[in-house]
């Protein structure tokens, strides 16, 4: 198969960036539903969240999601356990600078999104892609607040 070339754009040098850490802001059920993917993927994932409760909450969905595949026959108990290790939940942003992908999962609130991309961009590595899960608000205002507009991408998940 002979592939097409697009100047301007496969000429470019491009290549993929290798992701080897994911950290996750917003545990609610989209959020929770990434991390579970994630950690499936053998991928480890830092999710944060703004309080205990929420934290918890997050946590809870992501063993549920694991539980029941372990109740169907899918995940042995001592797969359960290792997978569930690859999931660390904080409350703040100190581990996020090691991570390579770090997906914004909260509410469609752009001021809330400005503010998490501000944040991100203060404690992201310089080469980790910032994401956010928006499927309706543009990029360009997501990261108005931020010098990092290049290395914003949108990733819209959903089941």
């Amino acid at each position: 198969i002979k592939l097409q070339q697009v100047p301007g754009v496969t000429d470019l040098g491009l290549m993929p960036r290798k992701v080897s850490k994911v950290a996750i802001v917003g545990g609610g059920p989209m959020g929770s539903g990434i991390a579970t993917t994630l950690i499936l993927s053998h991928y480890p994932v830092i999710l944060k969240e703004i309080n205990e409760k929420f934290l918890n909450a997050g946590i809870g969905r992501i063993k549920e999601n694991l539980q029941s595949r372990v109740r169907k026959g899918k995940m042995t108990k001592d797969n359960y356990d290792k997978t569930l290790s690859l999931l660390t939940g904080v409350l703040d942003y100190e581990k996020f600078k090691s991570v390579d992908l770090a997906i914004e999962t909260v509410v469609e609130n752009v001021k809330l999104k400005q503010q998490i991309f501000a944040e991100l961009e203060q404690h992201c590595p310089s080469h980790c892609i910032l994401a956010t899960n928006t499927s309706t608000i543009d990029l360009d205002l997501i990261g108005e607040k931020t010098n990092s507009q290049d290395r914003i991408v949108g990733t819209h998940f959903f089941a």
